[in-house]
């Protein structure tokens, strides 16, 4: 069961080292992912949380709400290299999916994922995530209807 916490004193630093293990080609660095949060921290419209199973730290996600669209925008969801392979994306998505149902402010989630992440792909359209045809800056953005 996986969990989202949000960043903190505690997990900071742990996220600034967590290495995705694709060496930045299909996810950007937890670091550029922070200061991106901070950026759009003010809109109060980008959320970064931590991803935990049990108490392990095994990754980190982040989302941006469009309301005026209806739209959850899943920006980042990285797994620590250590911790590939064993589901937690997958149960993250599983996860925020409800809670974006259940909120009633989407209509939808979109996602993306850079051109040749197969394993991203795969994952996303495993839990029914759609291509739109829109393919941004290398990035093909999929969207799952609520």
């Amino acid at each position: 069961m996986v969990s989202f916490r949000s960043i903190d004193k505690k997990n900071f630093y742990s996220l600034l080292k967590m290495d995705p293990g694709d060496g930045g080609k299909f996810v950007a660095s937890n670091a550029v992912s922070l200061a991106e949060a901070w950026l759009y921290y003010e809109s109060h419209d980008t959320h970064p949380f931590a991803v935990y199973h049990a108490e392990e730290l095994v990754g980190f996600m982040m989302v941006h709400e469009e309301p005026e669209k209806k739209v959850l925008d899943l920006w980042r969801l990285a797994i620590a290299k250590e911790h590939q392979g064993k589901g937690y994306g997958s149960a993250a998505l599983r996860k925020l999916i409800p809670l974006a149902r259940e909120s009633g402010k989407y209509a939808c989630i979109a996602i993306g994922y850079m051109e040749g992440n197969d394993r991203a792909k795969h994952i996303y359209e495993t839990l029914g995530f759609l291509p739109t045809g829109v393919v941004e800056d290398g990035e093909v953005i999929m969207r799952l209807d609520l």
